[in-house]
């Protein structure tokens, strides 16, 4: 009885043979990318949501394509290899978040909060002033 954790490679090439393979004709990469893709995302959508899912699996597709010379062409398949790029772009994704957090809580600002400055007040007392300014210019010869 099998747990369903090994994928079956389809036909065609491995993603070893295919990522070699791209190191002479680069658009060969798509093959790696079309198999992965889709798990890859899953993989990044369960741990940050599906927005931020987008971009980091795209950037790690990247950063994959450019660095596949140093892929070690011994494992047939690239999965580990990917979400092994997944994971560090998701764990500098939280670093950089972190760092922002603590960030904002020393300035004492909450990036969440609407702005305070007085531009905002003056666009919202004109904003009920408007309709009085309007009768009063209407009724000017």
């Amino acid at each position: 009885m099998t747990l369903g954790l090994v994928q079956a490679q389809p036909a065609g090439p491995t993603d070893a043979e295919a990522i070699a393979a791209s190191l002479q004709s680069p658009r060969l990469f798509a093959a790696v990318f079309e198999r992965h893709h889709p798990a890859v995302h899953r993989y990044l959508a369960r741990r940050l949501g599906a927005d931020l899912a987008d971009e980091l699996a795209a950037e790690a597709f990247a950063v994959a394509f450019a660095k596949r010379k140093r892929y070690n062409g011994a494992f047939e398949d690239a999965r580990p290899w990917l979400f092994g790029i997944a994971t560090r772009l998701a764990h500098r994704h939280w670093r950089r978040e972190e760092r922002e957090l603590r960030a904002y809580s020393r300035s004492g600002v909450d990036p969440a909060a609407p702005p305070h400055d007085e531009r905002v007040a003056a666009r919202a007392d004109s904003a009920v002033a408007g309709p009085a300014l309007a009768a009063a210019l209407a009724a000017l010869s």
